[in-house]
């Protein structure tokens, strides 16, 4: 059908007049010379050959509002209604839908690969604990598995003690050099009226300026620190009376003297001497004057 009506439109397009087409003059004539044309005279119209395609396939289809390219959609068309007629069958059975549109079937494709991916992802998380449990405990016997997990936790309150402990001294640090600064600038204890909001102004601003660069610092040395921890916390259950009777309270309370000598006690013995030597350095007096 398509090839017939290209013929049609090519008998019925007109040749353009050409001069290759005339004959040549005969010897010792003179060909016609063509009438001059002035310059006010209309201008001859331009050939348009998408205009005369259109007219000629008006005539051989009958269809008066034929535009340039109507013929290839509507070849397109025809394509998209024979395939979807013919997987129209296999289409509403997949889908479920009572009529079939082109691109139904890669939409209910995609649809449950997602469907079954987020299934997927569901399933594993939901047993990724149980897995890891049945991994690291499932050849121990109650026992076994009870003295693990008291283990574990033991070792992971040390090592919150052990950063409590180094972020303690390094606040003690920064509360020393604060009140030396405090005490050089204004000649007086920190203690005395009216010093105090001038120390904690300079505290604060020594622990947003140094606090975030010193983090990794403070980082390492708690995990020096830990091992250093831990054997002093054995050291003190080894001590507790009840550590045969009640091992896990022997624990809990070995590392409440532990918490309580070393990060309280400690601490706060440390920030005094690192007061008394900033006070000296500042040439300032530590207590005010009666």
């Amino acid at each position: 059908m398509l090839s017939t009506r290209v013929t049609q439109v090519l008998l019925l397009m007109p040749l353009r007049s050409c001069h290759c087409f005339s004959l040549p003059p005969r010897a010792g004539c003179h060909p016609a010379q063509p009438p001059l044309i002035s310059r006010t005279s209309a201008p001859r119209a331009q050939w348009d050959p998408t205009e005369m395609f259109e007219d000629a396939m008006r005539k051989a289809t009958g269809n008066e509002d034929y535009r340039f390219g109507d013929l290839t959609k509507g070849a397109a068309d025809e394509v998209k209604r024979s395939v979807e007629s013919v997987l129209e069958p296999v289409a509403t059975s997949i889908t479920g839908k009572e009529s079939y549109q082109f691109g139904d079937l890669t939409r209910k494709v995609l649809s449950d690969a997602d469907e079954a991916l987020a299934t997927t992802r569901d399933a594993y998380f939901e047993e990724l604990p149980a897995a890891m449990w049945r991994q690291l405990f499932g050849g121990l016997t109650p026992q076994q598995r009870s003295d693990v997990v008291i283990a574990l936790c033991q070792f992971t309150a040390v090592c919150v003690l052990s950063l409590s402990l180094v972020s303690n001294l390094l606040q003690g640090a920064f509360f020393s050099v604060a009140w030396g600064l405090s005490s050089r600038h204004s000649r007086l204890s920190p203690l005395a009226a009216g010093q105090w909001p001038a120390l904690l102004r300079t505290h604060a601003t020594l622990r947003l300026a140094l606090g975030p660069l010193l983090l990794p610092a403070e980082l390492t040395a708690a995990a020096l620190l830990t091992p250093r921890y831990r054997r002093a916390v054995a050291a003190l259950q080894a001590r507790m009376p009840l550590r045969a009777s009640q091992p896990v309270l022997s624990r809990v309370c070995a590392l409440a003297v532990a918490w309580a000598l070393v990060n309280g006690v400690a601490v706060l013995a440390g920030t005094a001497a690192g007061v008394a030597i900033a006070a000296a350095v500042a040439g300032g007096p530590v207590w005010p004057p009666n």
